[in-house]
């Protein structure tokens, strides 16, 4: 742990956002030009540019929305999560958070007893002047003052994007420069014992550490950070850095802006096809957009009747859908190119209010999907029953940013033997289970099963469990 406090106080590392240009603001797809292959936000913040701008056409994750002002990208969001303006101050937070005035000052005391043992006379002496003048306070103000600005330079077929990563975190006079190369020095001989730390710290959240250890392995004081495509085993592609030193080939950093138009598509692949024929879907995106001609779009809302397992389907009139809105959608076809999104700017608003379908958001709220550690029964996903589009209880404990799903009470866990509630235009005489409609006093075990001669123990009556002594 010594040698990590060593290396946080030579460093002030902090996570730093990214820094991007473009000429296209508003909705793109961002292409590394040596691979071909476009990035998505497919969940959990896992930046993973593995798939082909033919493939990107179906996958709503690979759009985002970037705003840019001079040589800086003032926004780029995707699946409701704005990297620069969200992800890279609650970075900047979370390096404070760690580095408190006692761990500090364990830190700054290290630091000067390391110093004494790689360097001596006129330039220690110095070196340690300088970190003893160096307090807590200038370390706050150093974190505050982070750029963290995501930049661009526009180069042959495309733009380099990068980060640029921090000075030394103080200011050493004519002797900067010598300092800078001897702080990258020891940034080399440590950088291990950081990226093992950061291994540790990050435990609950592996799929950060791909991208912090290639910014921690790349990253040098007084240089800048390119965005790159890496290859890892867990997660196949995914965003990573490079240095100048570190770079096979220019090509490796070089990104385009594609915009989203009719012929760079967004389209929706069809998930199950009815006794009809008919294609289905459904779908949570961070955009406003209109459907194609043909297409219909639905919410359900409270409206269930457990006994025939049916629940309320209500036709969407708007013209725009809009964004942040969980909905089912009646396809013209099974591929995406049937279905072409014409994505709305600007903000839209509706009637949802009674909407039932729940947005996949993660522990933070943002729209990135979630992982369950167990199947669960209270979640419902879109299937089939019969030959009808339902709602069904799924095994699944992988939900993605863009798959919206149904929530089962506690009674009707119980109550839905089926494990299905089938989507119905007209349900009538409907029991309105969250209004607490009488359900005729019909007796239920806690397995879901009618029983006829109760004895003592738990049931469910009227939708509520009720005690029989």
């Amino acid at each position: 742990m010594r040698k990590f406090y060593i290396l946080f106080f030579l460093l002030a590392l902090t996570m730093v956002g990214t820094n991007a240009d473009a000429q296209n603001t508003g909705y793109n797809r961002l292409q590394n030009v040596a691979t071909g292959h476009v990035a998505q936000l497919s969940g959990g913040l896992r930046f993973a540019p593995d798939v082909t701008l033919e493939q990107a056409y179906g996958k709503p994750g690979t759009v985002a929305y970037a705003d840019f002002d001079g040589q800086k990208v003032t926004q780029l969001r995707a699946q409701g999560v704005d990297v620069v303006n969200t992800i890279v101050p609650m970075m900047k937070a979370m390096l404070l958070q760690m580095i408190d005035p006692e761990t500090f000052a364990t830190l700054k005391a290290s630091a000067l007893e390391m110093v004494d043992g790689v360097l001596s006379g006129a330039m220690a002496t110095l070196l340690k002047s300088y970190m003893n003048n160096y307090s807590y306070e200038n370390f706050q103000e150093y974190v505050g003052n982070f750029d963290t600005n995501l930049y661009y330079t526009a180069v042959d077929g495309g733009y380099q994007l990068y980060l640029k990563t921090p000075p030394i975190p103080f200011n050493a006079g004519d002797f900067t420069s010598y300092f800078t190369s001897k702080m990258n020095s020891f940034l080399t001989l440590y950088r291990g014992t950081l990226i093992e730390y950061a291994s540790t710290y990050l435990e609950g959240r592996e799929y950060l550490i791909p991208v912090v250890t290639s910014f921690v392995k790349h990253m040098q004081f007084s240089d800048v950070l390119y965005l790159r495509e890496m290859e890892d085993e867990t997660y196949g592609a995914y965003f990573g850095f490079a240095n100048s030193d570190d770079l096979e080939d220019a090509t490796q950093v070089v990104w385009d802006f594609i915009p989203v138009d009719d012929t760079n598509y967004l389209g929706i692949e069809g998930a199950v096809k009815d006794a009809d024929g008919k294609w289905w879907t459904s779908l949570s995106v961070d955009f406003a957009f209109r459907v194609p001609e043909g297409m219909k779009v639905y919410y359900v809302d409270s409206e269930v009747d457990y006994s025939k397992s049916l629940i309320h389907r209500v036709p969407v009139t708007d013209e725009v859908i809009p964004a942040l809105t969980p909905v089912i959608l009646q396809l013209n076809g099974e591929d995406a190119a049937s279905n072409k999104l014409a994505i709305v700017d600007g903000y839209y608003s509706g009637n949802y209010n009674d909407n039932q379908l729940r947005l996949p958001v993660d522990e933070y709220g943002f729209m990135l999907g979630f992982t369950l550690e167990e199947p669960d029964r209270h979640y419902c996903t879109l299937g089939l029953t019969d030959g009808k589009v339902a709602l069904k209880v799924t095994d699944q404990t992988e939900f993605g940013p863009n798959q919206p799903y149904y929530y089962l009470s506690d009674d009707l866990v119980i109550l839905l033997t089926s494990g299905s509630l089938t989507l119905a235009d007209d349900v009538s005489g409907i029991n309105q289970l969250v209004a607490g409609t009488p359900l005729d006093n019909q007796v239920y075990d806690l397995q879901g099963r009618r029983v006829e001669n109760p004895t003592k123990g738990i049931y469910i009556v009227n939708g509520k469990k009720v005690l029989r002594k």
